[in-house]
């Protein structure tokens, strides 16, 4: 048994990573599987919340671990799995259900947020669940840290109750874990720089991690920036994207031309479409080389330790509440 302390995280399986998911998560996670006992999952319940096709939904799922392999997530110092592999996560989620008041899913802002985008009637109670869903994976493997930005602070605290309710009702069991926060850069799209790159805007608007470098350096040129002051969003989205891309001397440049008004984005935009193509060069490799029967083992593998520490996590809770012989 390790002495580290424990991490979970994952990502949903709703289309290809850009370059936002990136730098928020699987960056974050290749420094991590070094200092924690790490959890790493592919949210695909999660994932079910929105419109989805179901033809496509399981290369999507391989998609994502793929991404994870080639990015440099090692099944030797982190557990890789599918979340709906490991079934005692949806058991943990309607026991759950059971203690964290209704009202405090009403009032978290991802669910406020989008049943106002659309009629009350088409927001589906998974959405509303989905807190408690979030909370039950956390608690599952006792994680002490959740590696989040600061927009998703409200999920790790609604998790921290959930876990003072249990403890308080049915006896010591879960650790209330507490935010990591990480380095987050905020990524925004190349056309309509004021939101964050999203799949949701379409193609155009991001760039994904196996984009081909032709791709990339089209998607880069029709990036929104301004008339040449460089105070613009457009134009500040693209020279932070330079300063993490591209080497050190080429940000200093576009930096002192940008503060000076003498900038030239034409030039920038070669430079970061080449700084993005280069950084990539090897997962795009790697990710290619990466089979299917390949994947499914290792997640096989990765759903199977985690489905250990889970029926352990569960015949706790069972006897706590008394669904079993204590």
């Amino acid at each position: 048994m390790t002495d580290k302390q424990t991490i979970l995280s994952g990502i949903r399986p709703t289309g290809r990573l850009h370059i936002g998911n990136y730098l928020g998560s699987v960056a974050n996670f290749l420094q991590l599987q070094n200092e924690y006992r790490c959890f790493f999952f592919i949210a695909d319940f999660h994932s079910l919340n929105e419109s989805f096709d179901p033809a496509g939904k399981y290369d999507q799922i391989i998609d994502v671990a793929r991404t994870y392999l080639a990015a440099g997530l090692d099944p030797k110092k982190c557990t890789l799995f599918v979340q709906s592999h490991v079934p005692q996560h949806a058991e943990l989620a309607i026991i759950l259900s059971n203690i964290i008041p209704a009202s405090f899913l009403f009032r978290m802002t991802q669910y406020k947020e989008k049943s106002t985008d659309r009629s009350q009637e088409n927001v589906n109670a998974g959405l509303l669940f989905y807190p408690v869903l979030m909370a039950a994976d956390i608690l599952m493997y006792k994680a002490t840290r959740v590696p989040v930005g600061q927009d998703q602070t409200q999920h790790v605290e609604l998790t921290r109750d959930a876990a003072a309710f249990f403890n308080s009702q049915f006896g010591k069991t879960f650790p209330e874990p507490q935010p990591l926060y990480t380095q987050t850069p905020k990524v925004m799209s190349l056309l309509v720089p004021d939101k964050k790159m999203a799949k949701s805007l379409g193609d155009g608007h991001c760039i994904y991690l196996d984009d081909e470098p032709e791709t990339i350096t089209k998607k880069i040129a029709r990036a929104v920036t301004d008339t040449g002051d460089g105070k613009s969003v457009g134009a500040q989205n693209l020279l932070s994207l330079v300063e993490i891309f591209c080497a050190a001397p080429t940000y200093k440049k576009f930096n002192a031309d940008q503060r000076a008004g003498t900038i030239r984005y034409a030039d920038l935009k070669k430079a970061l479409a080449g700084g993005i193509a280069d950084y990539f060069a090897d997962f795009r490799q790697k990710k290619k080389k990466l089979t299917q029967p390949q994947i499914e083992k290792i997640l096989a593998a990765g759903a199977s330790d985690a489905q250990t520490v889970a029926a352990q996590t569960m015949e706790e809770v069972r006897k706590k509440i008394g669904l079993t012989r204590r």
